[in-house]
């Protein structure tokens, strides 16, 4: 027995336990339940990832863009003098002249959300306000003009510009700023509508065949904050504007260190 050790061979019972075992029939067959299981993780992973590339990187994509909108608009406007102005005129206020698609023409100010500064651009299509800009209804008014001056912005995805919609109540304030005046609407009513009820940017919200007599404003995002099954509608009425070159209106003054 010694003599089969040193020649290399081992024993029987040593060789039974060096050889792998046969898998069974059960360890080699497909289970489909924990399969499925895999691929239901794999697949939310995948729409979390797309979700916070919907959500945040987007807004940090989009975030220059803004600010390249807004010194565009700046070095369009006249300037302005940095005082706190008293000339608040309920008269007709000067409306800016249309511009093509896709063009700078104003600057939305937002006193709720931390005085926080939109551009406005003509258009409404993703080209247009992918790029962290309000945009203008081409088929509405200009800013301060008898009708329905209405845009859209995203809600939760580049920029998020109208994230916050919800807060404004009625008699919060908005100020568009344009060439030559400082816009100040303030809020009358919201509403929470159908994609498909256009109607709500018509001259008269929601009275399509009535001719307008007041100056308004209407914003439009998509509802819930992450859904788009809805649109979330505010509406605003002209209360008064001020020139340019009388200084800033009050309701502006705390975000601009007056």
């Amino acid at each position: 027995m010694s003599t089969a050790v040193s020649l290399g061979f081992e024993p029987r019972s040593a060789m039974r336990e060096r050889e792998p075992k046969k898998q069974s029939r059960r360890s080699r067959k497909f289970d489909f339940i924990a399969g499925f299981g895999e691929l239901l993780i794999t697949l939310g992973l995948l729409t979390a990832l797309f979700a916070f590339w919907q959500v945040f990187v987007t807004d940090w994509q989009t975030a220059s863009d803004r600010t390249a909108a807004i010194s565009e608009f700046t070095e369009l406007a006249s300037d302005y003098p940095l005082k706190i102005s008293d000339d608040e005129r309920t008269t007709a206020p000067p409306v800016p002249a249309r511009v093509g698609w896709n063009q700078t023409f104003g600057s939305l100010h937002v006193p709720k959300w931390n005085y926080m500064v939109i551009p406005v651009r003509e258009g409404t299509d993703n080209a247009v306000i992918d790029f962290a800009v309000a945009g203008h209804y081409t088929e509405t008014v200009m800013p301060g003009d008898i009708g329905n001056f209405s845009v859209a912005a995203h809600r939760r995805t580049y920029g998020s510009n109208f994230r916050r919609i919800d807060v404004l109540n009625e008699g919060d304030r908005v100020v568009v700023e344009t060439q030559g005046a400082w816009m100040v609407y303030e809020m009358i009513g919201k509403e929470i509508v159908l994609p498909s009820q256009s109607e709500v940017v018509a001259p008269v919200p929601g009275k399509i065949d009535e001719k307008p007599t007041e100056r308004l404003m209407t914003m439009t995002t998509c509802h819930p904050e992450y859904g788009s099954s809805h649109r979330y509608i505010v509406h605003l009425k002209l209360h008064h504007w001020v020139p340019r070159t009388s200084g800033v209106p009050r309701e502006l003054a705390e975000g601009m260190g007056l």
